[in-house]
């Protein structure tokens, strides 16, 4: 018998090479945790102001992924 757990993640992606640049990590991990659970909901945030800059960057793309693994 196999325990699953379920998990809240948050990812927060630079943005300092574009939008354009975060789809492909986007795709990445969404694959990553389907291959080993079951992604129960995926939302992406998008683009937001982050609290304070991080390496010089006041934004940061979203991704809220909720799962099951």
């Amino acid at each position: 018998m196999s325990i699953k757990h379920k998990y809240e993640t948050l990812m927060v992606f630079s943005l300092k090479d574009g939008e354009e640049s975060v789809t492909p990590l986007v795709d990445k991990f969404k694959s990553m945790i389907e291959q080993n659970g079951t992604v129960d909901e995926f939302d992406e945030w998008g683009k937001r102001r982050l609290a304070y800059p991080i390496n010089d960057e006041p934004e940061g793309y979203y991704v809220l992924v909720n799962y099951t693994c």
